[in-house]
């Protein structure tokens, strides 16, 4: 059975042979924490002896941002190598794994221009994440492309905002807060929202050792 103890002991050992990863709970983050989020993560699978290998990329300027990043991706082990917790040398295969495969691709991706381009963490939903219409906005604000960000905005602002709406949350943070200081031209405001945004995340997930305070896009066209 997939224990905490055994995820904690595997993720621990990954963490003590590479000094740029910090542990996260059940996460593996790599440092230092800018705008990117890059982790790796073991979840229980649905056969007690079988956990799931899953990577993530995702921007850590959204309000409602995961430690997951903006979707999970699984990884294997590889062809014929042990996978189970059952199977000896299954923590073996999986630090290999991770430092020949995984590790090399979430450390390409630095900045957020580096994540717009990234397109091979191993299946669709990664770039069918990067092109929903929130996380485009943010992308857009974050460059100061508030035309771009608001022609999106205008395809959505009649979304539905009841409670059984599960895109409720980000879609108000946009229509109640980013979009009107778009429309406004308030670029100042605009950067002070994202930094906010930003550093609400860290607090929550209690993120402060590794973060490191970035200029965005935005604020490095103006001078800022």
């Amino acid at each position: 059975m997939t224990t905490k103890k055994q995820i904690n002991r595997l993720l621990g050992e990954l963490v003590a042979r590479n000094p740029d990863l910090a542990q996260s709970e059940r996460f593996v983050i790599i440092k230092p924490l800018r705008h990117v989020l890059r982790s790796i993560s073991i979840d229980r699978g649905i056969e007690a002896d079988s956990p799931q290998f899953l990577c993530s990329i995702g921007h850590f300027f959204s309000p409602t941002a995961h430690r997951q990043g903006i979707t999970l991706d699984r990884f294997f082990t590889g062809r014929g190598a042990p996978h189970r917790w059952s199977q000896p040398g299954m923590p073996a295969a999986f630090i290999e794994a991770c430092e020949t495969r995984i590790l090399p691709k979430l450390r390409s991706v630095n900045t957020i221009e580096d994540m717009l381009r990234f397109r091979t963490l191993g299946s669709g939903e990664f770039n069918a994440a990067l092109s929903f219409v929130i996380n485009q906005i943010h992308f857009a604000a974050a460059y100061g492309r508030f035309d771009r960000a608001l022609r999106r905005f205008e395809r959505i602002k009649h979304w539905d905002r009841s409670r059984m709406s599960w895109r409720r949350p980000e879609f108000e943070h946009v229509a109640d807060e980013l979009a009107p200081l778009m429309r406004a031209d308030d670029r100042d405001g605009v950067i002070r929202l994202l930094h906010r945004w930003e550093e609400d995340r860290v607090r929550r997930f209690a993120l402060e050792s590794i973060y490191e305070p970035t200029p965005f896009p935005l604020e490095l066209a103006a001078g800022g």
